[in-house]
């Protein structure tokens, strides 16, 4: 499929989508407790959108044929990374943990919130954001990580956000070149695990 070139002003656009709800709720305009009542129209009218480009399953990081190399890269930084913070914060550099109680929260991360965010955030921006060539890809990866890590800004809390900054930026670094939604996913799912049941998140 022939890659369709976008402007700046589009390009633009389609990140204001994502940017901002997370704001609204970040300055009070949007109380915490309704984050899911404008994040959920959001996302699915992102997924809509996707459909409606045509972006190819290639595009999206829908592919086998280089599983096993993407995996290994994905998940052993990121979980290197994440038991090394976990290890810093378990001895209590920065703050006590937390963790939810309820095991449906683990469940529904791990099968619906983890990948629907990598889709949205992560397979669509990228296809999305390819499509404008003058931008260098350093900078690509940058504005889909900074694009991520601003979703978590709803939290009101700095570890989160340099933690989510971090990891998208890593994530994104090596779906970027190795273009695999699955791998991403599983890393996801693993990390997010992870920091949620040792009271990151």
């Amino acid at each position: 499929m022939k890659i369709k070139k976008i402007s700046y002003i589009h390009l633009i656009a389609f990140f204001l989508i994502y940017a901002l709800p997370p704001f609204f709720i970040f300055v009070g305009w949007i109380h915490y407790e309704y984050r899911y009542h404008i994040m959920i129209p959001i996302i699915v009218m992102i997924i809509i959108y996707a459909f409606i480009q045509k972006f190819s399953f290639k595009s999206l990081g829908f592919r086998l044929d280089n599983f096993k190399s993407a995996i290994l890269w994905q998940v052993s930084i990121s979980v290197g990374l994440t038991l090394a913070v976990i290890i810093i914060l378990q001895n209590g550099y920065i703050r006590n943990l937390q963790a939810p109680q309820n095991p449906w929260f683990y469940v529904m991360y791990l099968f619906l919130s983890g990948p629907v965010q990598e889709f949205v955030y992560r397979s669509v921006a990228i296809a999305e954001i390819e499509r404008h060539q003058y931008i260098n890809p350093f900078f690509k990866i940058l504005i889909v990580s900074f694009n991520f890590a601003w979703l978590h800004i709803i939290y009101l809390d700095i570890i989160i956000f340099l933690a989510a900054l971090i990891m998208g930026i890593i994530w994104t670094s090596i779906y970027y070149y190795k273009r695999n939604f699955w791998a991403v996913s599983i890393a996801h799912a693993i990390t997010g695990f992870l920091a949620i049941w040792y009271g990151l998140i």
